[in-house]
Parts: structure tokens; sequence; C-alpha cells
């Protein structure tokens, strides 16, 4: 299996070389070159497996068998930045370099990652939203030459990796709700995802493709780029991003759009170059009609209100006494308000522990876990980028003082595959 970029520009690299990368070097993202097509007989036969049993099967169709046994890959569905920290905390071989949007995640969420004190974590509290913290990312990765040079790759679902091991989130949810695998046709389930960057939606796009039989909706917040872009074709960014309750969504850039249009457009780069290149200039895009009728047929779609989100929460919490995050309610929005039809799944990506303000505007009393109140007292550390700096720059600047600081020490920074090199993260949460 070979990965290219869905602009074009780059050569062919295989599992290892899209791993350990984040956006391509002509500025696209990397996704395999042919998406494999599973029959009624590999479906019945993954349906018995447990959810460990079925990832392994499903990454061994994207990844060479000797690499299987040592890329222990996870998928989160949110709070990137503190899933991506913990994974490599005090790894020796490992630096990751953090990007948060500062006082636009909860105080719980930021506290995650700013009390993380390891030689090896560094958080950076900038002051910008979600989509201008992804710029220095974009240019650092643009760089080819710095990122190689360092080793960079990216631990949030710019990486393929991530979408990888999300898409078998939806073959375990089909599984898991389908009424019967001995129908012909197989039975439809309905997937609800709450979404932002539209990471997890590529996943499921990428299901579908595969034979899976979902029809996946996507959810969003007030902040509804993609709601618009499946409703009209409409792929322009709004005047400004709106902070909502479900914060983990507040984006206007969600750029695995550029994924699910390129796997729509039957892998033309081309197109697709032509298309974001138009968007990076002027933020507005009208989708080319047949485009844009592909991607209403391929996804549902629904936004949801602030008064939307805690109506579903209390809601949940009246007949189940489930209480969602407020992410999850944006999905159960969707479910409350359709007739009772095909099975359907909603996915729910975090804890509502970890939004207490959205729980308390709900009029529901939060649950707070020991854990939670122990981050409150915990020394914190991070970094300040201001407006007006050059987030880029200081990034270079840090990521060049830690691999001096390493090869002082007698470590070395050496091509991808050998043994012993040092390697930095580069994310943003």
């Amino acid at each position: 299996m070979e990965y290219i970029s869905t602009r074009g520009g780059t050569g062919a690299v295989d599992f290892e070389g899209a791993l350990f990368s984040g956006y391509a070097p002509d500025g696209g993202l990397f996704m395999p070159q042919n998406i494999p097509s599973l029959d009624r007989d590999t479906l019945r036969r993954w349906s018995s497996l447990c959810y460990r049993g079925l990832v392994k099967e499903l990454c061994s169709l994207f990844i060479p068998a000797d690499l299987v046994p040592r890329n222990t890959l996870s998928g989160t569905s949110g709070d990137t930045g503190s899933s991506a920290i913990e994974s490599v905390r005090g790894q020796k071989n490992m630096d990751i370099f953090v990007l948060l949007p500062k006082g636009l995640c909860t105080q719980i969420q930021e506290l995650q990652m700013t009390t993380v004190i390891e030689d090896n974590v560094h958080v950076f509290a900038a002051h910008g939203n979600s989509d201008e913290i992804d710029e220095p990312i974009k240019e650092l990765f643009a760089d080819d030459n710095f990122a190689r040079k360092y080793n960079l790759m990216s631990l949030n679902s710019i990486n393929w990796s991530r979408i990888m091991v999300q898409i078998a989130h939806y073959f375990y949810a089909y599984f898991q709700c389908a009424p019967s695998l001995d129908t012909t046709p197989l039975p439809v389930v309905e997937i609800v995802v709450p979404t932002g960057g539209g990471g997890n939606i590529t996943a499921g796009c990428i299901a579908q493709k595969m034979g899976l039989p979902i029809r996946v909706v996507a959810v969003v917040n007030s902040n509804d780029i993609i709601h618009r872009t499946v409703q009209h074709g409409d792929f322009s960014v709004a005047e400004n991003v709106k902070a909502t309750l479900a914060s983990a969504m507040d984006i206007q850039e969600p750029y695995n759009v550029e994924r699910i249009l390129w796997l729509l457009s039957g892998s033309d780069s081309s197109l697709i170059k032509t298309l974001m290149e138009q968007f990076s200039v002027s933020k507005s895009l009208k989708l080319p009609e047949d485009l844009h009728r592909k991607l209403s047929e391929t996804l549902r779609s629904c936004s949801a209100s602030d008064e939307d989100i805690v109506g579903a929460m209390r809601r949940c919490w009246e007949e189940n006494q489930y209480l969602l995050c407020p992410h999850s309610a944006v999905a159960a929005h969707y479910h409350y308000s359709q007739p009772d039809g095909i099975p359907r799944c909603c996915l729910a990506p975090a804890s509502a522990a970890k939004f207490q303000d959205a729980v308390l505007r709900a009029g529901l009393v939060p649950q707070i876990v020991p854990e939670i109140t122990a981050l409150t007292k915990m020394e914190t550390r991070s970094t300040p980028l201001e407006r007006g700096q050059d987030w880029a720059q200081v990034l270079r600047g840090r990521i060049g003082a830690v691999a001096r600081q390493w090869e002082a020490g007698g470590g070395q920074f050496a091509p991808l595959g050998q043994q012993g090199i040092r390697g930095q993260v580069v994310t943003q949460t």
C-alpha cells in the first residue's frame, strides 16, 4: 500500500513515510492510493471479532505485515492534545509540542495539558483560535528540509494513521447495531458523528467506500461550514469563529474535507489542488455541481445551537440518567430530531466531567471525579504565543534548541527507520 497527496505534487510514500509526517510537502494530505473493498464474507467474519481484533484486521490492510506488531496506534475522538501527551510523556526518544487555543478550551482541558511537567513535553498557549494555530504547523510541515531534519510528525487527524484507526469505530459500531448480517441486502446503520476538523467523518466515508452499509451524519455546532458544504456546496468560512459549549468543534477550516472531496472526486488530485488553492486565497469556495451532488449523497448533516446542546443534555439525563458532554449532545440532538427508523449509533467523544459549565447551563449537576479535582492543585507550565509573534519561528527555535540539547547528550537525528533516533511530534488540541 502506497500513500499519495490529495494535491498530487508529492511522490508516493510507504506507510512509514505517511506515519512520520503531517501535511504532505505540497500542502495536501496523505491518503492510500487504493481503498480496499470488502466482501460480505469478510464482514461476517469480522463481526465476531473483539474491538482489538477488528483494529488489527483493518490495519493489516493498510500497513505492511512486519510493521503491525510494533504500531500500537490509538485513535481519539476528542481532546487530541492531552491524549497525545499521555501517549508520549516521559519517552526518551520523542518530544511533543502542543499548541492549545488559550481560553477557548475548558479550564480542565487546559490543565490536563499544562500540568504535565516532563522534559519531553512542550505546551504552547496561543492567543488564537483552532484555525489560527493550525497555520504555523502547516508552515513547518511545508518546509520539507526542516521536517525531515527533525523527524516531525503529527498526532492529530492531519496524520493518516489517526484516520485509519478511526475507520474501525464504524465497523465496530455497525456490528453492534445491525439487527442481522443474514439479510440481502445487508441492513443499513446510521452513524451520527460530532465533527469539527472532519477527521472522523473522513474515516466514515472510507468505511462506506470499503463496502460497509452505513449512512454517515456529520453534526456540527454553530460553526457550520461542514453543514453548509453538504447542504449547499458552500465551503466558505464565516466572518469569525463562534465560541460554543462544544469548544473542540469551534473550527471554521475543517482540513479533512479535502480528503473527503478527493475521495469523492475519484482521486482527482488536479481538481483538488485547484479547489484548495482557491480556498486558501479567498476562504470561499463553491463546489462544482457534480462534486456537491456526490457529497450530499454520501453525507447527511445537521447543525446544533448551544440551546440545542443543553436541551439534548437535559433530555438524555431525564430519560437515561446519562450525562452527555456537549460534543456528544450535538449528536444526540440530531437523534432526538429524527423519527424512529433505521438502527442508529451516536458517537460520544468525551467525558462530561471536563465541561462543567455546559452541565450547569443544562441545569444538571456536574460529576467531579478526584482526578479532575487534583488538576487544580498541580503545578502548570506552558509557553505563551502572543498575537503579533511569528508562531512558526518560535516553534522552529524551540525544536532546534531541543535538538541541540539532545545532540549534546550524545544522541543524534537520523533518517527514519534507524534505531535510537530522536523524533518530534507537533500537534494542536
